[in-house]
Order: C-alpha cells, then sequence, then structure tokens
C-alpha cells in the first residue's frame, strides 16, 4: 500500500511539472508528444508510438510516464 501511495505521489509531481513548465516545452516540442518521469522529460517525438519505442529503449516504465500531446489546439477526446 505504503508503495502505491509513493507512486501516485511521484506521479501527481510530475502532473505539476508538466503544468508548471507547460510554456516551455510548448516552445522546444510543438506538436510533439512529451514523456515526463520524475519531474524530467524523459522523451519526445512527434509520434505517439516512436515515443513509445523511444522509452522502452532507454528502459523508462511507459505505465508509469506521464505522455502528453503539447499542443495549442484545443483537443476534444471522447472516451
Amino acid at each position: 500500500m505504503h508503495e502505491l501511495q509513493a507512486e501516485l505521489q511521484r506521479f501527481k509531481r510530475d502532473t505539476q511539472y508538466y503544468e508548471a513548465h507547460r510554456e516551455e516545452l510548448l516552445t522546444q516540442y510543438p506538436e510533439q508528444w512529451v514523456a515526463v518521469f520524475n519531474q524530467q522529460v524523459v522523451g519526445a517525438a512527434p509520434d505517439f508510438e516512436q515515443l513509445l519505442a523511444m522509452l522502452e529503449q532507454n528502459s523508462i516504465p511507459v505505465e508509469r510516464t506521464l505522455i502528453e500531446h503539447v499542443t495549442r489546439k484545443e483537443e476534444l477526446l471522447i472516451l
């Protein structure tokens, strides 16, 4: 249970990092997929599959990584 709590806190910090740095990420990685892990950008690519391959190659745990599409366009996701 403690590990889960720690992981949720880490993910929350990654989300806060992304929100705090969103503008500079927009400048640096426009229209790209960006991965944040432990409050660091650990990968970026214009293609989602390319980013996943990069993360796996660098042994970054994809299932625990915040992945966002950095864009100025409003995106509507229907789930």
